[in-house]
């Protein structure tokens, strides 16, 4: 089994500590506005695929660009560093790779800044995966060389630039930065980016008792199609905030603004699960 292998079926793990389960991507909030059927008996099951889709979709163009700039970025960067174990100074890398990270992760902040459920839920997850690279991956052995050194730099920085409350560290960029750390493809980092997202909606769902375990294993099988061909379209994109023209841009757009209304009413909701 090569290498890539066993890291993508460690971050693909449902167990995998960074606070997805707390998060329900808006269907809380769209189950008890009625969006979304409480029963996926029959024909109900197509609101909830129908809304799992169009939450992918959005997904797709909007968070997905993020990821893959951030983590082409970094490759770009680390690419420059030697994997020997010489004594050569890498702190100018270190700094670059975080410089362009910080720019980066600050424009989806800003993008963010209309949906407060929206950016705890990123925040969140985005810790919570910085948490697990810096305090379990950055101490394996796999890691000992000078670019996964760098990488562990990178990441501690970052880290405590959050703690002070300077930096962000959303969910898209962490992700994108931490597959590149670890020496995941491009195709397979949004490939799992994807899958990560939508089996986090399926949990949510069979927490909120919308589906069973059994028929969401069923219906999110069915999503590989859709999701397939979300990739083929949309992998490509990037977002470009270098220039006031690409500022403007379609690089990463919302395409459902109703889910992100319902996103937007979680906090306030009488009673609920999840916390975003």
């Amino acid at each position: 089994m090569d290498k890539e292998t066993w890291l993508l079926w460690l971050l693909a793990d449902s167990q995998l500590p960074t606070g997805g389960f707390v998060a329900s991507a808006g269907l809380e909030a769209a189950l008890q506005a009625g969006l979304v059927s409480e029963s996926a008996a029959g024909g109900a099951s197509n609101s909830l695929t129908e809304f799992i889709r169009d939450s992918a979709h959005n997904q797709a163009r909007f968070a997905l660009p993020f990821c893959s700039r951030a983590y082409e970025e970094a490759a770009e960067r680390l690419s420059q560093v030697s994997y020997d174990k010489s004594n050569a100074d890498d702190s100018t890398t270190t700094a670059s790779v975080l410089a362009e990270f910080l720019g980066l992760d600050s424009y989806h902040h800003a993008m963010l800044s209309s949906n407060k459920v929206a950016m705890r839920a990123s925040v969140a997850q985005g810790g919570g995966l910085l948490s697990l690279f810096t305090r379990g991956y950055a101490l394996a052995e796999c890691m000992s060389d000078r670019r996964g050194q760098v990488c562990v730099g990178v990441a501690k920085q970052l880290q405590r630039l959050a703690r002070l409350g300077e930096a962000k560290a959303h969910w898209p960029t962490v992700f994108g930065f931490v597959c590149a750390a670890l020496g995941v493809s491009l195709a397979h980092t949004q490939q799992l980016y994807m899958f990560q997202f939508v089996r986090q909606v399926f949990s949510a769902a069979i927490r909120l008792n919308l589906v069973g375990p059994l028929r969401a294993q069923m219906l999110e099988c069915d999503m590989h199609p859709y999701v397939s061909a979300l990739l083929k379209e949309q992998a490509h994109l990037r977002v470009e905030f270098s220039s006031l023209d690409d500022l403007f841009g379609e690089s990463a757009v919302y395409t459902e603004p109703i889910l992100e209304l319902y996103q937007g009413m979680h906090d306030r909701l009488y009673s609920r699960i999840f916390n975003s």
